[in-house]
């Protein structure tokens, strides 16, 4: 359930650029997660719904002495709701779970963009580093600052260099990030457990997106917990959609105190050094 709507931060995107980006990203993933709990109460509430609308048809019925005007029609779209609400509860809200975790990746995906494009953007040391990312570039590190838009057309081809240059990235992806990272000055760690989980995450956002989430024998090859849906379509659970969240949420939280680090060594900040 991805939301276009930006919460307002504290953070002044100009003043604290070095964190407002991951900030952002933070709220509207946790804002996902916490919806979640909404949207199933709500269709718990929908089971009945049915009942509820048949009772007022034949209340209103009994007090007029008439037929309820277009009676079979919304007695058939309850009905429908009503069954809807059940199957789900009863697959255990795989499609709301499937539908948040797609929401909550494209969130994450977008903020590590928006991230790299920052740091490109108002940190010459950064600029100067990836520019020696690419062979060829119409950029020069003499006409830093660049526009907003060259920044995000440079940050939006790291992932591909990092996958490139650094082994086994195609599975790991937070090593990916890490390597990103790195050439930013940002140094960032999370537990094996994490990464595993981060990886496996993108791999199942690829297949959703791609294969409709069949799993392939490449996929079970590559991750052994997806080997019991060979063939078949993985059933998106809570427990799954957790370990993923939180692999997502751990990968910001580094992030974040790499980030911090930094901006104390280089002093990006005014007086951030100091505590202020």
């Amino acid at each position: 359930m991805y939301s276009l709507k930006k919460p307002k931060l504290g953070t002044d995107p100009k003043k604290g650029w070095p964190f407002y980006a991951m900030q952002m990203t933070s709220s509207f993933i946790i804002k996902d997660f916490f919806l979640i709990s909404n949207y199933r109460k709500c269709i718990r509430h929908s089971s009945n719904y049915y009942d509820i609308q048949n009772n007022l048809i034949h209340l209103m019925e009994n007090k007029t002495g008439e037929v309820v005007p277009q009676k079979d029609m919304i007695l058939a779209n309850a009905k429908e709701l009503s069954n809807w609400t059940k199957k789900m509860e009863s697959e255990g809200f795989h499609e709301l779970y499937l539908h948040s975790f797609i929401g909550i990746w494209s969130s994450f995906e977008a903020g590590l963009e928006n991230c790299f494009s920052d740091f490109i953007e108002n940190d010459r040391t950064s600029a100067e580093v990836i520019l020696t990312k690419f062979k060829k570039t119409p950029y020069s590190i003499e006409e830093w600052p660049w526009t907003k838009s060259i920044c995000f057309e440079l940050a939006s081809k790291l992932e591909l260099k990092a996958k490139q240059l650094t082994e086994n990235t195609g599975i790991d992806y937070f090593l990916r990030l890490k390597t990103i990272f790195a050439w930013f000055g940002v140094q960032i760690d999370i537990e094996e457990i994490h990464i595993n989980n981060l990886a496996e995450a993108n791999r199942v956002r690829n297949i959703i997106l791609h294969r409709n989430g069949e799993i392939d024998s490449k996929d079970a090859s590559d991750f052994p917990s997806l080997s019991e849906w060979e063939g078949e379509v993985m059933p998106f659970t809570e427990k799954i959609f957790k370990n993923y969240y939180d692999a997502i949420i751990k990968t910001l939280f580094a992030i974040n105190k790499g980030t911090i680090e930094k901006v104390k060594r280089e002093k990006l900040i005014d007086g951030f050094a100091d505590g202020k």
